[in-house]
């Protein structure tokens, strides 16, 4: 049985993960774990948390759960929290995920990942839509063009575009790999349109709002057909992605590559800078 403790109360995923791996009665029950420690800045909001999964310990720091617990979830909604409250956890040589995004800046997300790597323990972050059905049955398409939409603010408070965009940006490097280098991005009101493209890439067309109906979807152009597609399977994604740290724990294998966890929040940074820039930027 893996001990598992919470760091961040912030995000609905530590109810929604909490409850998978607490509740046997849970449609998507995970077997073999159980969340055993919660802390968050707001003790009220950890008592929250605690009672709807029924969480045994609320601690008052991060050294009271540390020698408690085989793996931590970093849960804080801003990226911009994730390398301070994941480090001690690193240090300590326990495994850790850190929920979307890795980070808030590239530079976090790569002393995260080297963190991690020196010390030899199973570590990841993923966005769970990387595991949809629906962008995994064009993995290996020949993709000339392709379109991803899904909701987002700029102005979110939890480091702006990053918070939610990280998901369409993961979407895009599943079906395109770290091939992408460049980016020009314009920004009206609260809605991003991006091209992204490489002479060796697919061109791809991002688009994040939340000034229209909440919804994650794809457009793919290859030399056959245009299909689009909603991403209709995400209750399955946490699942998919519970599994996955399941599977990292028992072989002590990262599910995903250290680029592949990095590209991602390179690619929003970048957006970021063009649509405030009006220019070109390298990925």
């Amino acid at each position: 049985m893996y001990k598992i403790g919470i760091v961040g109360c912030d995000n609905s995923h530590a109810i929604t993960f909490g409850r998978m791996f607490n509740d046997p009665s849970h449609k998507f029950h995970v077997d073999g774990f159980k969340v055993t420690h919660v802390y968050d800045l707001d003790k009220a909001l950890a008592k929250k948390v605690a009672e709807k999964v029924e969480i045994e310990n609320i601690v008052n720091s991060l050294d009271e759960m540390i020698n408690e617990i085989d793996i931590v979830f970093i849960e804080f909604r801003d990226g911009k929290l994730h390398l301070e409250y994941a480090r001690p956890f690193i240090e300590a040589e326990i495994p850790v995920f850190v929920d979307k995004p890795l980070a808030a800046s590239s530079s976090d997300a790569e002393e995260l990942v080297n963190l991690a790597r020196k010390k030899k323990i199973p570590f990841t972050s993923f966005s769970v839509l990387r595991f949809s059905n629906d962008v995994l049955a064009f993995k290996d398409a020949e993709i000339i063009r392709l379109g991803v939409n899904g909701p987002g603010d700029p102005d979110s408070i939890y480091s702006g575009l990053i918070f939610y965009g990280i998901h369409v940006a993961e979407i895009i490097n599943v079906l395109t790999g770290i091939s992408l280098r460049k980016t020009f991005s314009v920004r009206k009101g609260k809605t991003v349109s991006a091209l992204i493209w490489n002479k060796d890439a697919p061109i791809v067309d991002l688009r994040i709002s939340n000034e229209y109906p909440y919804t994650f979807s794809l457009e793919v152009f290859t030399r056959d057909k245009v299909e689009y597609r909603k991403i209709s399977d995400i209750d399955e994604c946490y699942y998919k992605g519970l599994l996955k740290i399941k599977e990292m724990l028992d072989t002590g294998r990262w599910p995903i590559r250290d680029e592949d966890l990095v590209f991602p929040v390179k690619l929003i940074n970048a957006i970021e800078k063009s649509y405030r820039t009006g220019s070109i930027v390298e990925i």
